[in-house]
């Protein structure tokens, strides 16, 4: 999976995103795994912004919801 080894610095935080419909069952399996992610209705996916304050756990949670559903993530910066 891609989870970092050390916190990074960025001038704009990333978001990760998975290409979700905006409802249904894996929607909301991601809003209860993710209180924090919303909807970006312009690329039409679910994101999560990168939180350095929740690193690394943060990363391995997301990791382990795209293994199990098997989702992939897409980093945005």
């Amino acid at each position: 999976m891609h989870h970092a080894k050390e916190a990074h610095k960025f001038d704009k935080p990333p978001s990760h995103a998975f290409a979700l419909p905006r409802e249904g069952e894996l929607t909301n399996l991601l809003r209860e795994a993710f209180p924090e992610a919303y909807f970006n209705v312009e690329f039409g996916e679910w994101r999560i912004d990168w939180d350095e304050k929740q690193f690394p756990d943060q990363g391995r949670r997301l990791d382990a919801f795209a293994t199990k559903y098997d989702l992939e993530i897409f980093h945005r910066y």
